[in-house]
């Protein structure tokens, strides 16, 4: 009876995967983004919008009620959460391009 065939080595497999990364750098002359930008990669910059809108919103709800200044901290704790979404979004998004 033959010995089972044994899988290739972690090295081999090293190997093959820079020869690949180096041949797709080499291929248009200049490196290829990643395909790290896909839908996952929207929908966590997306989420990242929403869950700072809302935690400024119930922030500034909060203390309003709170202090009883109604309307006031509501607003600026909403602009406050858009900003720090807006900018965890991008921070995210130029991560994933930078292939980091």
């Amino acid at each position: 009876m033959s010995e089972p065939q044994r899988p290739p080595s972690f090295e081999e497999f090293d190997a093959r995967l820079k020869a690949r990364q180096d041949e797709r750098k080499t291929a248009a002359g200049k490196d290829v983004p990643p395909d790290r930008l896909d839908y996952g990669t929207g929908l966590q910059a997306g989420i990242e919008v929403v869950a700072g809108v809302g935690f400024g919103v119930l922030l500034g709800w909060g203390l309003d009620r709170w202090l009883g200044t109604s309307p006031l901290l509501l607003i600026v704790f909403f602009l406050l959460g858009a900003a720090a979404g807006v900018l965890n979004a991008y921070r995210h998004l130029r991560r994933m391009q930078n292939g980091a």
